[in-house]
């Protein structure tokens, strides 16, 4: 028995290696460019993030998908994290595909079916793209007009 089992923590979707290390090498590309370090904690525990930087928490989404897509859990709470980073696996190599603010990404409107059930969803057209997101990080200043409009 695992350790988040043993402490009652279970977990409803598909669980294997491979989709863990996929999230895995995605936080890692994201800590890579932006000079972080990945939270290494093993076993059970729920920050609602991946990593912080610049005091900001975001949460990495990694898929393989070859039409990428973002997508959280509906119990997902905009306190949970800042901001989510939609990462393409195409190993060995790794994309940033575009960012959203956790505001805007969970939103009544954005739930939708993709087969696994409801999730709060966005296509990789509907993001904001990576160069804005070194901005964000930052300057304090950086708006949500900004964001839009660059």
């Amino acid at each position: 028995m695992n350790q988040n089992q043993i402490n009652g923590i279970t977990s409803q979707g598909q669980r294997n290696i491979e989709i863990d290390m996929r999230g895995v090498c995605g936080e890692l590309a994201v800590c890579k460019k932006y000079n972080a370090y990945p939270d290494f904690v093993i076993g059970p525990h729920y920050s609602g993030f991946d990593l912080v930087v610049n005091g900001k928490k975001i949460d990495v989404k990694t898929t393989k998908y070859a039409q990428p897509y973002l997508q959280s859990k509906v119990k997902k709470k905009a306190i949970d994290c800042d901001v989510f980073v939609l990462v393409h696996d195409q190993q060995p190599n790794y994309t940033l595909i575009g960012w959203m603010l956790s505001d805007n990404l969970l939103q009544d409107e954005n739930i939708r079916d993709t087969g696994f059930g409801n999730h709060y969803t966005m296509t990789a057209e509907e993001l904001w793209p990576m160069r804005t997101f070194q901005n964000y990080l930052t300057d304090p200043n950086y708006s949500k007009f900004d964001l839009i409009v660059n």
